[in-house]
């Protein structure tokens, strides 16, 4: 049987041993680490090995969600809390489910088996793969966005127009955040305001982009990196 490394970040010793004890129980899993705080995690080489974490949000010096901003992470992660406030943050940030304390130990086993089915679909395992998305909060909802429909996003001060095939939505939301979700996906940040999804790229001409039959300014700070993804450099 395949088995899937894990570690888990947690600072309140009771929560700890929990987890410790329903890692055992599954024998799926391998329990390569146990990490008192994000900060510790980062000076491991566990973080470049796990496939799962299971990552609490309130410790000391950094939280889970300002972990989660501060580098690009491979694993699947599954938070672990007890406060709801945090659910929309992690979804976000693409977390792979979200346990509210104190965790049951069937909810436990439902998130591990998610992550682990997402790890087979990321190895090829399942003969399709998910369709990539984001999840993005608009007016009072939490909307999926497939990627392959975005055609490019515009930030307006504190909130972002996504331009999709099928309209236009507004999300609270800053344009680093949206850079952040999207890279990696084929976007290019082509102006302060503008990230644009090169699936849908037209023509080049002067400083103006058009993608998906809309003309879109192109600023001297972005056009050298335009030109590299454009030539593919």
């Amino acid at each position: 049987m395949n088995k899937y490394k894990c570690i888990i970040v947690e600072d309140e010793q009771p929560n700890m041993r929990l987890l410790e004890s329903y890692v055992s129980e599954l024998e799926q899993l391998e329990l390569i680490g146990t990490f008192v705080s994000p900060l510790q995690l980062l000076n491991s080489d566990a973080l470049r090995d796990a496939q799962i974490i299971f990552l609490d949000i309130q410790m000391p010096a950094m939280t889970g969600i300002e972990f989660l901003k501060s580098i690009p992470v491979d694993a699947q992660v599954i938070i672990t809390t007890a406060y709801t406030e945090y659910a929309l943050q992690g979804y976000e940030l693409n977390v792979t489910d979200y346990l509210l304390k104190p965790i049951e130990f069937l909810r436990f086993v439902q998130a591990t088996q998610k992550a682990i089915d997402q790890l087979k679909l990321l190895d090829g395992v399942e003969e399709s793969k998910p369709e990539a998305h984001i999840m993005l909060k608009v007016d009072k909802k939490l909307m999926k966005f497939q990627l392959r429909d975005i055609v490019y996003v515009m930030s307006d001060w504190n909130y972002i127009h996504v331009f999709t095939q099928k309209g236009k939505h507004v999300v609270l939301s800053s344009m680093k955040a949206m850079e952040r979700q999207l890279n990696g996906n084929n976007f290019c940040r082509v102006h302060q305001s503008y990230l644009v999804n090169m699936d849908y790229f037209e023509f080049i001409e002067g400083n103006q982009i058009s993608v998906g039959g809309s003309l879109i300014q192109v600023s001297r700070r972005y056009k050298e990196q335009l030109m590299k993804f454009i030539s593919g450099a």
